[in-house]
């Protein structure tokens, strides 16, 4: 779905009541370890966080003009209104029965008149029937009953906080190029992995020139995961392309992660069957919750190995760049290491 789509989905207004609240999971809940609809990169950033980077800024703008009336009809009242952080409050719902509906929780944080506020901030895609509620974060039981998706949700954020809180935690910072929009996502089950493809504007998961994969594997109790994933790369390519295995580097970072940080690049003078060739820069992040491994990868005119070297070093260096600013952050301790926050 197109970001300029979806945001006209976000837009719709809020209906009434849905159902009689009941404790525990929804019939066919699913709850997403990535942002799957709502993971589409920002136009323009208006908010800091994590709404700034995931939700258009037509979004954006609308969630600001329900707090600022929010805030006008509390007491006291007050129309200078401030947004000073935004985060995904909970993962992803969606539920599949007896429609496919898919439910999105964030919290947003402003200063009013001097005085800090939270608000809930609460998507629901449904085809034809999308809505956004706004609502006083610590004033939003009444809603919750009301709705039982909304109640799930503020359940999974209080779990949420309890996870983030032990440390064991970390998000990806992702700041993707501009233009940049979904193309495909999977998610294997909490503990099982999951990814997310991303392609410019107007191309799509089989035709495209540019592409930004993340992926987020199981976490191996051994030493040498992320290593041996990507000399595992390196090996399948040379296979595949006819090129000799290229080393593996180990960078060293301040994140706060749990182990190596390691980057490669992958080319293919011809990839087979196609006339193109294909030049990758991988990252690999060896994280507490997961082995994080990250992607630039161009299409671009076969040619023999010294040629697409040659032709390559403005995509290598501008894969090299994107790479660069894709770290992991904690957010027990330090927000301000992702400011583009990727949805978990």
């Amino acid at each position: 779905m197109k970001a300029g789509a979806l945001s006209v989905l976000l837009l719709m207004a809020a209906s009434g009541p849905s159902m009689a609240a009941d404790r525990g999971p929804l019939p066919g809940e699913i709850v997403t370890a990535i942002g799957q609809v709502a993971a589409v990169p920002a136009d323009r950033r208006k908010v800091p966080g994590f709404a700034g980077a995931w939700r258009t800024a037509a979004s954006q703008d609308k969630v600001i003009e329900r707090i600022q009336a929010l805030a006008a009809r509390a007491k006291p009242a007050c129309t200078e209104v401030r947004v000073t952080d935004t985060v995904q409050a909970a993962p992803d719902l969606i539920e599949t029965r007896p429609s496919r509906v898919h439910h999105s929780l964030e919290r947003w944080t402003v200063q009013a008149c001097g005085t800090r506020r939270q608000y809930d901030v609460w998507y629901r895609y449904e085809r034809d029937a999308s809505r956004l509620v706004v609502a006083e974060s610590d004033a939003a039981d009444f809603q919750a009953e009301l709705d039982p998706p909304y109640r799930r949700l503020r359940e999974l954020a209080v779990e949420r906080r309890t996870e983030e809180a032990t440390g064991g935690v970390r998000w990806l910072n992702l700041p993707l190029p501009p233009d940049t929009v979904p193309a495909s996502s999977g998610n294997a089950g909490k503990g099982r992995g999951w990814s997310a493809d991303f392609v410019p504007l107007g191309e799509n998961i089989r035709e495209w020139t540019q592409l930004v994969s993340v992926q987020g594997l199981p976490r191996s109790k051994s030493a040498g995961q992320a290593l041996a994933l990507l000399e595992g790369m390196q090996t399948a390519r040379a296979k595949r392309c006819g090129v000799a295995a290229g080393p593996v580097e180990s960078l060293r970072w301040s994140d706060g992660q749990s182990g190596e940080t390691l980057q490669t690049l992958l080319i293919c003078p011809q990839v087979p069957d196609t006339n193109f060739a294909e030049l990758a820069v991988v990252k690999a992040i060896e994280g507490p919750d997961y082995l994080y491994v990250i992607q630039r990868t161009w299409r671009l005119p076969a040619a023999d190995a010294d040629t697409l070297r040659a032709n390559s070093r403005g995509p290598q260096a501008a894969a090299e760049a994107f790479l660069a600013d894709v770290r992991l952050c904690n957010p027990a301790g330090d927000t301000s290491g992702c400011p583009a926050p990727f949805p978990r």
